[in-house]
This record gives C-alpha cells, structure tokens and sequence, in this order.
C-alpha cells in the first residue's frame, strides 16, 4: 500500500531504530505513522498497527529483563516502599500536639479544623485519581496488537481463498501474491506476538487460545517441519502446562511431542551440519522436557517434599535448624519459577511458572 511522504518517512525512520534494537524510539516513530494515517483516512491501517504492536512488545520485553521481569520488580518496588516508609524517625500516627493555653487558642483551632474539614473533602477525588494503576508495558503492546487483530479478522472475511492449496508457503521469506495469503500471515504473527505478550504477563489461559488460533494459521501456511510450526507448538505447551489444569496438562504433553516431531522431520532434511547439531541439543532437551510433562505433577512434588522433610528431620536431630528452614524456601523459590519466553532454543531450558498471581497481572480485552 502506497504511504504519503509523512507516513513513509516515520516508517523508515522506525525500521532503522528497530534494527539497533532502540525499541522505545521505534514505537514512537511508528506510533506517528499511525496517528498521521487515522487523520488522512479517518481510519486505523492494520499494517501500521502491527509494526507498532512489535516494537511496544519488544519495548517491554527489553524494559521487564532490565528489572528482573514482571513478578520481581513489584517486589523489589514493595520492598523500596518499605524501606523508605521505616525512616528511623518517630512518626505521630495521631498527629498529637504539643499542650497549649486552651484560651489563647481557641480561634486558631477552630480555623485550623475548617481548614482540615475543607482538605477533607478534597481528599477523596484526589485519591481516585491517584488510585487509577498505569497500563505496564505489556497491556499497551497487548492492546495494540489486539486492534491489530480484529482489522486483520474483518478484512480476511472479505478474502478468499479459492484455489489456494495447503501449505499456502513453502517457508516464512516466499513472498506471495495472494491478498488471503499475506492477511492470513500477517494474522499469525499477531496471534503469536498476543500469545507471548500474555506468556509475559502470566495470563496463561489467554496466551494458550491465542498460540492455539495461531497454531492453526500456520499449519496452513506451512508444512509441519517448519521451524515456526515447532515453536508454535512449544509456546502452546508451555502456556497449557502453566495454566495447572489437569486435564490440560495431557494437552501441553501432546503439544511438546508434536513440537519433537517437528523438529526431528527437520533435522531429516537439514544439510548444514551446525544446524543439525544445534537441533541435536535442541531436541534432547526438548525431549527432557517431554519425560517430565508425562509425570504425574503431584507425585512430582510429593517427592520432592519428602527429601526436603527427610532433610528437615536430619537437620533437627544434628540441629542445624537454620538449614532446615532455607530447605523449605528452597522449595517455594523452585515452585515459583518462570521460564522467558522469547526463542524456542531458551525456553526449553527453563522449568516451572508462578500461578498465583497470573490473574492479577493479565492485560485484559
């Protein structure tokens, strides 16, 4: 699609921060982009949208591994609050006063009192504006990238498809000259990012039916050894692992198995000996992974609680009870960790999510 000059220049402008990685810059550039198209056609451009949306979300990724992820920086932050808030100082919660002449200061009181009486009443529309929480990085990219994906879902339906047969590609740089073709990979990648932006954000449920939807485009797109299907397929089997469901946990075992079955189909065809070899190490500890979603979770961790009460026994009876209370935060730290979730080869090597606190940090629809 043709760009007015104005559009064109912000587009280029965003390309070349993007590709050094100066995400924040990048946003702005394509943000102006899409604010300059909404005031010559009255409307929002998908395209603009999703260049937009990836630069917000790589943004946020780059800002949450600067401070230690989601969870970690509010509990540094809380921590902050906390040390701040014990000063050292004596504080009079009561605001006590020193004793004065009842006489002498009697007026003063009672202007004192219309003062307080009038701060009052202001207080509380104070306080809701400062109770209205800021959007995280993740909720503006997941807004975005949701916008992107309804004008994507609408202008599919006036496509067609007619004649395509599947895969419609035989790998993610053929370009096509098919409108469905390109709307349809354009809304993968929506799909995918949306997943991830919710992986982020803990939002398991939302990430599984997004890479799901997403899972589904680009096994039409693409034939099953493509490297973008396998990941589909991993990022699928995290999402539905860490949702802690029972009967979803056979599905993230299922997932996982096609994403090794992938990989291998791959690895069949792969000339380049380096590559083979990376996807050697890829798949054993993909497979690694699979042996450990086929276990029962709570055997898993009933053994595991048994060889830290075993531990906890034997420090009680040598008396080392301090080891035994770092045995049982042992545990909760193991429980509580969460894989990143930004290339297949490093999300194979991380284990276990937080699930208490997926609710309260999801971007919402």
């Amino acid at each position: 699609m043709a760009y007015s000059e104005t559009i064109s220049q912000a587009i280029a402008e965003g390309a070349k921060l993007y590709a050094i990685k100066q995400y924040d810059e990048a946003a702005t550039k394509y943000a102006d982009a899409c604010a300059s198209y909404n005031e010559e056609h009255g409307e929002d451009d998908a395209d603009l949208l999703l260049l937009y949306g990836k630069a917000l979300f790589q943004s946020a990724v780059t800002r949450s591994g600067m401070l230690g992820g989601i969870g970690d920086n509010e509990e540094e932050q809380e921590e902050k609050e906390e040390e701040e808030n014990d000063d050292g100082n004596f504080h009079f919660e009561d605001g006590i006063a020193p004793e004065v002449d009842d006489d002498e200061n009697a007026e003063p009181e009672k202007e004192q009192d219309n003062e307080e009486n009038e701060e009052n009443e202001e207080a509380p529309q104070e306080q809701e504006e400062e109770a209205a929480p800021e959007q995280s990085d993740f909720e503006v990219a997941w807004e975005i990238l949701e916008l992107t994906r309804s004008l994507l879902d609408n202008k599919l339906e006036g496509e067609s498809a007619e004649g395509l047969d599947t895969p419609y590609l035989k790998d993610a740089d053929e370009t096509t000259s098919s409108p469905y073709v390109a709307t349809v990979k354009k809304l993968s990648e929506v799909y995918d990012l949306l997943g991830e932006v919710s992986l982020e954000a803990e939002n398991f449920a939302q990430a599984a039916t997004d890479l799901q939807s997403c899972l589904e485009l680009r096994q039409k797109l693409y034939s099953a050894d493509n490297g973008l299907v396998s990941e589909c397929h991993y990022k699928l089997s995290l999402a539905l692992e860490f949702s802690l469901a029972d009967d979803l946990r056979a599905k993230a075992t299922e997932q996982m198995k096609y994403a090794i079955e992938s990989v291998k189909l791959r690895n069949t065809k792969e000339t380049d000996e380096e590559k083979k070899k990376d996807n050697d190490i890829l798949l054993r500890d993909m497979e690694e992974r699979y042996k450990e979603l086929k276990k029962s979770p709570k055997a898993d961790l009933q053994a595991q609680q048994m060889d830290i009460i075993k531990g906890i026994m034997g420090e009680a009876v040598s008396g080392e009870g301090s080891s035994a209370a770092k045995a049982v935060q042992d545990l909760s730290n193991m429980v509580k960790k969460k894989p990143a979730v930004n290339d297949l080869s490093s999300m194979v090597k991380k284990r276990k999510a937080k699930p208490d606190e997926s609710e309260s940090k999801k971007p919402k629809k």
